[in-house]
């Protein structure tokens, strides 16, 4: 009986692993400023999420606009990451929201709502976690847009 309640306690354990974000995404969490200060995005661990909200700044107005907000989970065994844009059409803002996943625990998660853009991967400096590397693949076979973002240090 004994065998058999250590057998259940290691599973219920070991389920309760795939539900929590994997260390890599939870490092992710704080502020992160693009290359010559053109935005920022805003990563925070609520729970079992990252959630974050992305600005791009516009130097010559003095002017941040909110252009997206993201989110990570686990679900399934798979990480999935659900973006929505904000576009003006008009007078109107209009939400896309688009959904991404990645088979395991990685950061490089494929588009399955929309054929663009069709992958998004995300990597750490070699030996600095202050380097955020986001590569965006428009298409399968196409050259990646590189993001360089900084973590911003808090005063």
């Amino acid at each position: 009986m004994r065998k058999f309640g250590a057998l259940l306690v290691f599973f219920a354990f070991s389920f309760g692993a795939f539900a929590q974000l994997p260390n890599k995404v939870k490092k992710m969490e704080g502020t992160w400023e693009y290359r010559f200060g053109s935005g920022l995005e805003i990563l925070e661990v609520k729970g079992d999420e990252l959630l974050g909200v992305g600005y791009r700044i516009n130097q010559k107005l003095n002017d941040t606009t909110r252009v997206e907000n993201v989110r990570m989970r686990m679900a399934n065994k798979n990480l999935v990451y659900s973006m929505t844009t904000y576009n003006v059409i008009g007078d109107s803002v209009v939400p896309n929201i688009q959904e991404f996943v990645s088979s395991g625990r990685s950061l490089k998660f494929v588009n399955i709502s929309a054929p663009t853009p069709h992958m998004i991967k995300y990597s750490f400096g070699f030996l600095n976690r202050n380097k955020l590397f986001i590569r965006v693949y428009h298409g399968p076979e196409t050259k990646p847009v590189k993001l360089i973002l900084t973590r911003k240090k808090v005063i």
